[in-house]
């Protein structure tokens, strides 16, 4: 399992998902938030895992394409749940609100939305995220002298187009931040694209900016 998420690999997890059948995989990604509401105050789009799938249908399912529509925020929101020994937080926009004299008149106050997995289980896929930072496809958001985790991905749309993705958080032994980038169609480089080459990038530099304040 190490190994196919490092090199993302998508036949291991297609069989995986067949193995597992399409209702633990279903009741896993409601867990983590998926069909629920998120508001940030405004709300968001809920994320959806397909019903009612044939075993191609849940193949392609279980590597996030047929059906299945995920947000950023619900990707980052996975990501940091990860990072944060399995508890998933809710998402806020507005920090503290200030007065004309710039007194902090309101504060939001961390909160958790869910438990969707112990620590054990984020622990190791920290570790997991690790190698394919370093040693998989995730390589070009690799970020010297610090340890990242991070989960690329590209989710085919059709005509020969594809949204390729890069979740992650650094560092990874004391997360500060966790990121989900999507480029649509793969950007500049379309059927060329791949969320390694193309948005892993971009999530690197989000991440250095936000850990070097």
């Amino acid at each position: 399992m190490a190994r196919a998420l490092e090199i993302s690999c998508n036949t291991y997890f297609g069989k995986l998902g067949m193995d597992l059948g399409q209702q633990p995989i279903r009741e896993q990604a409601a867990k983590f938030g998926y069909g629920k509401p998120i508001n940030v105050p405004m709300r968001a789009t809920p994320s959806t895992f397909p019903p009612s799938l044939n075993q191609p249908q849940l193949a392609q399912s279980a590597i996030g394409q047929f059906d299945v529509r995920a947000t950023p925020l619900q990707v980052a929101m996975t990501s940091a749940a990860i990072a944060n020994g399995g508890r998933e937080m809710n998402p806020f926009l507005v920090r503290n609100v200030r007065d004309k004299d710039l007194d902090v008149i309101d504060t939001t106050d961390p909160s958790q939305f869910a438990r969707p997995i112990s620590g054990t289980t984020a622990s190791s896929l920290t570790q997991m995220m690790e190698r394919v930072v370093s040693n998989g496809s995730g390589k070009n958001a690799a970020i010297p002298g610090m340890r990242v985790a991070g989960k690329t991905g590209t989710a085919q749309t059709g005509q020969g187009k594809a949204d390729v993705w890069f979740t992650g958080f650094a560092p990874a032994d004391n997360p500060r931040v966790a990121v989900a980038v999507v480029v649509e169609d793969g950007g500049t480089m379309a059927d060329e694209a791949s969320g390694g080459v193309v948005a892993a990038p971009i999530a690197r530099k989000v991440m250095e900016a936000v850990v070097s304040q």
